[in-house]
């Protein structure tokens, strides 16, 4: 690939990221996969399948899966493990 190529590469690159993280700081979940977040609203638990994604993302998904206990804390699961908490303030 030549120098120009390259460099028009790399600059499209950093837009896209820039692009993402900004979406995903809204609470926009551009994601294609759609059940990477699943909530036990009774136990107050919720299961990532990804570590990956903002905490904005993470509570308007939760409110989209099922989670209704307002300003209670609910368990993050990854892989099996508790991996943190978080408090459920709904965006909307």
């Amino acid at each position: 690939m030549a120098s120009f190529e390259r460099e028009v590469m790399n600059r499209l690159v950093r837009v896209e990221s820039k692009l993402v993280r900004g979406f995903e700081e809204l609470g926009v979940n551009i994601d294609k996969d759609n059940d990477w977040l699943t909530v036990d609203d009774n136990a107050r638990v919720i299961y990532v399948s990804t570590l990956g994604r903002s905490l904005t993302v993470m509570l308007t998904d939760m409110g989209r899966n099922g989670a209704t206990h307002v300003d209670k804390e609910y368990e993050i699961i990854h892989k099996g493990e508790v991996v943190g908490t978080v408090m459920f303030r709904p965006a909307y």
